[in-house]
């Protein structure tokens, strides 16, 4: 039986590897990774269109006068993707703020949702009592079919494009992983909720993740802003230069921290030079 810990584990390491490579990963290299579960065909048919669905944050080149082209393109395709559910979300768009990013990757992903084919809410239905049974081939018709809702949670969680392909990316992937989780578990499950349940929780962890990096990185500025501050102060008053211990006292920090921001500010100072 497949161990539905090592499998996450793995999921998350090889959306990694695949994000930072330098060069793509075939389909054979990915699923070495996983040769130790014996997935059988079906499952590695699922984990290679969850991997190999592009994430990629980069922006494609522009060929000459293609960056209105594509700007234009995202506005019809965004509408269509939004319509699909309910043709009112066009105009609802029109009144919140804009957060979807502008690459042509993500451009090419609201291509992808709109050409998916809509269920009706029985045939969801269906399809989910056949996930609880066992039933492995309705997880990528249901993992389809939830991508626009991947997509409307995001829009509603997250305030700016920056980090937004992650946090489509966190979402998809929770939505896989619960999916994987939910099959054959046999038991009376609210398959909606749960699902639901699993995007938008680590969407949110996703981006209170980005906004803590964001904090770290304003908090640093600060640092090395006070600290460059502190020791042309010190130089002006002492007639020279400051130790350690005495910006430590000025700018109440820890030397050991100071330390460490002394050492970027000289290695600014050297890369100026």
């Amino acid at each position: 039986m497949l161990d539905q810990s090592v499998f996450t584990e793995t999921i998350h390491e090889v959306a990694e590897i695949i994000r930072t490579s330098a060069t793509p990963l075939s389909k054979e290299e990915i699923l070495s990774y996983f040769k130790e579960m014996e997935l059988n065909e079906q499952q590695e048919s699922m984990v290679l269109e969850f991997l190999l669905t592009p994430h990629e944050e980069e922006e494609a080149e522009e060929n000459e006068g293609g960056e209105q082209e594509a700007a234009d393109w995202q506005e019809t395709s965004e509408a269509s993707v939004l319509a699909q559910n309910d043709p009112d979300k066009k105009e609802e768009k029109n009144a919140e703020p804009d957060v979807l990013p502008e690459t042509k990757v993500f451009q090419m992903y609201l291509e992808e949702i709109s050409s998916l084919p809509v269920y009706s809410g029985k045939k969801q239905e269906e399809m989910y009592q056949k996930l609880l049974a066992g039933d492995e081939s309705v997880i990528n018709p249901i993992s389809d079919s939830w991508m626009i809702k991947v997509l409307e949670t995001a829009r509603k969680l997250a305030v700016t494009s920056e980090g937004f392909e992650d946090v489509i990316q966190e979402g998809n992937m929770a939505l896989f992983l619960k999916l994987t989780e939910l099959c054959g578990c046999e038991e009376k499950t609210d398959v909606e909720a749960e699902l639901q349940g699993a995007v938008e929780t680590a969407m949110k962890s996703s981006i209170l993740a980005e906004e803590g990096e964001d904090e770290d990185e304003k908090a640093m500025v600060g640092k090395l802003a006070l600290v460059n501050e502190a020791k042309k102060y010190l130089a002006e008053e002492n007639g020279r230069e400051a130790t350690v211990q005495e910006l430590a006292a000025y700018t109440q920090l820890t030397e050991e921290e100071l330390s460490d921001i002394l050492l970027l500010i000289q290695k600014a100072d050297q890369k100026d030079k």
